[in-house]
C-alpha cells in the first residue's frame, strides 16, 4: 500500500468523493423533502463509503468472503458490536430471500405468483446491498464510527479510518445521511424521480444544442433588474428542469448550497426564505436563488402565483460583481450584499445562524481561483479553516486610541469584499506594453 505523501493524497481523494455524494443526497433531501430509495445517488454515495471502508482492510479482516470483504467486515464487527449483529441478520435474511427466487424464477416454476415479495432491486444495489441497507436502517455511521475507534484491530497502518484525523471525518460526514428517511413514495406524475442514464444524455445533447446558440464568449448586455434583483434565465427551462439545475450535474460543479437563505424581494412584503446556491461551468460561476415555494412545488396550479414567484427568484453571474458587502450581527448568521459593475445592489441575503455567511465566502474564493481572489483574502487557520480577516479600525485620534486596538479588532463585525482577477489584470498590462512603440 503507498505510503508518505501519496498514501496521503490516496485518503485526501477518497474523502473528498465521500464529501461530494454526500452533498448531493442533502440537496436532494432539502429539495424534494425526501430521498427516493432508486435515486442514482444512493448508490453512488454506497461506492464511495465502501472504497473508504474497504482502504487498508487487514486480509485477515476480510475473512474467507473475499467476494464480498464488506460481509465479511460487518459481519467480523457483529460479534462485539450488537447493530452490526443486527444488521447482518437483516442482510443474510435478504440475500437469502433474493437468491430463493433468482433459483425459483430460473426453475420455472408454475406457482410463480406465490413467490415472497421482492424488493426491486438493481444489479448495483444488490452488489452495494450491505453498505445500502445500513443507510436505510440508520447505521451506517455507528458501524463506521466502531470501526475507527477500534481500528488497530481491522486495518493497516495507512488505512483512511486509521488516520486520526480522516477517520473521525468520514464517521461524522455519514451522520447526516444516517439521519434521512428514504421511501419508494412517487409523486401522482413521478415529478421527483430520477430520469434514468439514457434521458440524462438525450437532455443534455437536446440543451446543448439548442440554449447555446449565441457565442460563449459574448457577453450579455447589462439590463435593468426587478426590484428582486433578478435575471430570469428560467423561459429556456422548465420548472423540473430548473430545480434539477440546481443539483450537481454534468455540465456545473455545485459548490455551495444552503436552504433558508431569506431576502426581501420587495419593501412592501416580508422577508422570503430560499435556496442559495453557487455554480462553477468551465466559463462562468453562477449565483442563484431560489424561494422555497419553487423548490419543494407548494406554490399551487396557478400560473399567475407561479409568475410571481419566478420574479422573485435570482440568477447572477459572479463576473459582473465587484463588492460584497458582508454584515454580521449577533443574534443573526450575517447578511451579504453584492453589488456589479453598473452600480447595482442585490437584495441582502440573510443567512441562518452557524457560520453560513463565512462558509459561502469560503467556497466562493476557493471558486474563483486560479484566477480571481477575494481582496482582501479570508485567512487560514489550522483546526478551524477559514476565518474572518482582522481588520483594524482607522482612528480618527490616532495614538489615543491605539491602545483599544486589539479590542477594536475583534469587534470588527462589518467587512467590504472586492472580487479582482490579478492574473487576468497582469496578462493585459504585458499586452499594452507590447504594442506599445519601442522608445528611440
Amino acid at each position: 500500500m503507498a505510503s508518505g505523501p501519496a498514501g496521503a493524497e490516496t485518503r485526501q481523494r477518497l474523502l473528498r468523493t465521500v464529501k461530494k455524494e454526500v452533498k448531493q443526497i442533502m440537496e436532494e433531501a432539502v429539495t424534494r423533502k425526501f430521498v427516493h430509495e432508486d435515486s442514482s445517488h444512493i448508490i453512488s454515495f454506497c461506492a464511495a463509503v465502501e472504497a473508504c471502508v474497504l482502504h487498508g482492510l487487514r486480509r485477515r479482516a476480510a475473512g474467507f468472503l473475499r467476494s464480498n470483504k464488506i460481509a465479511a467486515l460487518f459481519m467480523k464487527v457483529g460479534k462485539s458490536f450488537p447493530p452490526a449483529e443486527e444488521l447482518s441478520r437483516k442482510v443474510q435474511d435478504l440475500e437469502q430471500l433474493i437468491e430463493s427466487t433468482r433459483n425459483q424464477i430460473q426453475g420455472l416454476q408454475e406457482n410463480v405468483r406465490k413467490l415472497p415479495k421482492l424488493p426491486n432491486l438493481s444489479p448495483l444495489a444488490i452488489k452495494h446491498l450491505w453498505i445500502r441497507t445500513a443507510l436505510f436502517e440508520k447505521v451506517l455511521d455507528k458501524i463506521v464510527h466502531y470501526l475507527v475507534e477500534n481500528s488497530s484491530k481491522y486495518y493497516e497502518k495507512e488505512a483512511l479510518l486509521m488516520d486520526p484525523v480522516d477517520g473521525p471525518i468520514l464517521a461524522s460526514l455519514l451522520v447526516g445521511p444516517c439521519a434521512l428517511e428514504y421511501t419508494k413514495m412517487k409523486t401522482a406524475d413521478h415529478f421527483w424521480t430520477d430520469p434514468s442514464a439514457d434521458e440524462l444524455v438525450q437532455r443534455h445533447r437536446i440543451h446543448s444544442s439548442h440554449l447555446r446558440q449565441d457565442s460563449p464568449t459574448k457577453r450579455p448586455a447589462l439590463c435593468k433588474r426587478h426590484s428582486s434583483g433578478s435575471v430570469d434565465d428560467r423561459p429556456s427551462l422548465s420548472a423540473r428542469d430548473y430545480v434539477e439545475s440546481l443539483h450537481q450535474n454534468s455540465r456545473a460543479t455545485l459548490l455551495y448550497g444552503k436552504n433558508n437563505v431569506l431576502v426581501q424581494p420587495r419593501d412592501d412584503m416580508e422577508a422570503v426564505p430560499g435556496y442559495l446556491s453557487l455554480h462553477q461551468t468551465a466559463d462562468v460561476m453562477t449565483l442563484k436563488w431560489t424561494p422555497n415555494q419553487l423548490m419543494n412545488g407548494s406554490v399551487g396550479d396557478l400560473d399567475y402565483e407561479r409568475s410571481v414567484y419566478w420574479d422573485y427568484a435570482m440568477t447572477i453571474r459572479l463576473e459582473e460583481i465587484v463588492y460584497l458587502h458582508c454584515h454580521q450581527q449577533v443574534d443573526s448568521g450575517g447578511t451579504v450584499v453584492l453589488v456589479s459593475q453598473d452600480g447595482i445592489q442585490r437584495p441582502p441575503f440573510h443567512f441562518p445562524k452557524g457560520g453560513h455567511l463565512l462558509q459561502f465566502l469560503s467556497c466562493l474564493e476557493n471558486g474563483l481561483l486560479p484566477h480571481g481572489q477575494l481582496d482582501p483574502p479570508l485567512w487560514s487557520q489550522r483546526g478551524k479553516g477559514k476565518v474572518f480577516p482582522k481588520l483594524r479600525k482607522r482612528s480618527p485620534q490616532g495614538s489615543a486610541e491605539s491602545t483599544s486596538s486589539d479590542k477594536e479588532e475583534d469587534e470588527a463585525t462589518d467587512y467590504v469584499f472586492r472580487i479582482i482577477y490579478p492574473s487576468l489584470h497582469s496578462e493585459l498590462g504585458k499586452r499594452s506594453c507590447a504594442q506599445e512603440p519601442p522608445v528611440s
